[in-house]
């Protein structure tokens, strides 16, 4: 069973990216920080990484490269309300698989999750 981080601080869109996911079978843990989530990820690589760009203290931005530097580094796909054209351009640069912007349709963002899994042989 595939293993999913979702980074978001926003307690709605966690719930909901949670909600929608389960029904997938995915095992789904949620963080509301970019510290938690480098330390969930040291704790328990996951498959895929959802995480918004804007957080607490470390910004998505920067979740990403850090994730992305990892040896086996997991997809991640961004989801966002707040997305600059460099932003999205670093955040390709640095390798994500997608981003979403805010509000999402949850039936797009299942077929990238599924599609992300498939290319990284989880």
């Amino acid at each position: 069973m595939p293993h999913i981080l979702i980074v978001e601080d926003e307690h709605a869109t966690a719930w909901a990216l949670e909600q929608g996911l389960s029904d997938e079978g995915y095992s789904i843990a949620t963080v509301d920080s970019a510290e938690k989530a480098l330390a969930a990820e040291r704790e328990r690589r996951a498959d895929l990484v959802i995480t918004d760009l804007r957080l607490p203290r470390m910004d998505g931005v920067e979740l990403v490269r850090r994730l992305m530097g990892r040896k086996h580094a997991a997809p991640v796909i961004v989801v966002t309300a707040y997305g600059t054209q460099k932003t999205l351009r670093d955040l390709e640069d640095a390798g994500i698989h997608a981003c979403f912007p805010k509000p999402f349709r949850m039936e797009q963002l299942r077929k990238s999750v599924k599609a992300a899994l498939d290319e990284a042989g989880a």
